[in-house]
């Protein structure tokens, strides 16, 4: 019989290799007029600028005193020294927490129709990145000044994926620091991802994502702006949106918990096809 980590690790792999829903539920609005008109009032510029906002404010907003709480614990770094149930318990608290105030936030944003729609744009960017922040840490990771965004910015590009060949690229971009977790502490690892990247390259990560995040925004987005149903679809849209973010994080956080402690994932060679 398999132990519940070895599931987990088939778990992991299986996720690893599924389409992203958006691409495949949602392509068809894409190209109609709402969609369009719906990018017309997102830009990439003001994405960026979203980002950059959401990502300080989602690791302030990040409540580390909440998960000792919870986990009956004295620091963070305990909870690399525990079951991982009891880490997975906590992620899925946060992860529920986060589409509940996502589908809120989304049914008022969504019930004033092409307004709501710019307004919704960063309060649900800020609670995608305060998600990957907070989950980070129900698994022992503190995620940290420059080198904490930069691994933060890569679990969110893998969340807002439009394709798979967007998603290898995403998995890809993580391998290297979960290859290091047998060797380095945490804070050095967060060091050499930002190293790799560099101040530079992370604006134009930054520019990428607010790229990325456009389409599979737009494509989510372009149902709100119809009247009567926006606010429920808003509502859904938006849980939508932070399911996938969750699992994207607790996937992730959930396999490098499970390399510090010796297992080696069914992926750890990913290369894009």
């Amino acid at each position: 019989m398999m132990s519940y980590e070895q599931q987990q690790l088939q778990t992991i792999y299986r996720w690893q290799q599924q389409k992203p829903t958006v691409a495949a539920n949602l392509l068809g609005f894409a190209v109609t007029p709402a969609a369009k008109l719906v990018g017309s009032i997102i830009p990439d510029s003001a994405l960026q600028a979203a980002l950059e906002m959401a990502c300080s404010a989602g690791e302030k907003l990040a409540n580390p005193d909440a998960i000792l709480k919870q986990a009956h614990i004295d620091h963070i770094g305990q909870l690399f020294h525990v079951d991982l149930r009891v880490c997975d318990q906590l992620a899925n608290t946060t992860h529920d927490y986060a589409i509940a105030m996502a589908a809120a936030e989304g049914g008022v944003t969504g019930a004033t129709g092409l307004v709501g729609v710019a307004l919704d744009i960063p309060t649900l960017t800020t609670l995608a990145l305060r998600t990957i922040y907070q989950t980070a840490l129900c698994y022992g990771f503190e995620l940290k000044g420059e080198e904490g965004r930069a691994v933060a910015l890569r679990v969110f590009s893998l969340a807002s994926a439009n394709s798979f060949k967007e998603k290898e690229a995403a998995l890809v971009s993580l391998v290297a620091i979960k290859q290091m977790l047998h060797q380095q502490t945490w804070a050095q690892i967060q060091q050499a991802a930002f190293s790799s990247m560099g101040k530079e390259a992370l604006v134009i990560a930054l520019k990428d994502l607010a790229g990325q995040l456009g389409i599979n925004l737009t494509k989510r987005k372009a149902l709100n702006i119809v009247p009567i149903v926006g606010a429920a679809i808003g509502a859904a849209i938006n849980a939508s949106f932070l399911k996938d973010v969750g699992w994207a994080a607790r996937h992730t956080f959930q396999e490098m918990w499970l390399l510090q402690h010796g297992h080696q994932p069914l992926a750890i060679s990913y290369q894009p096809s």
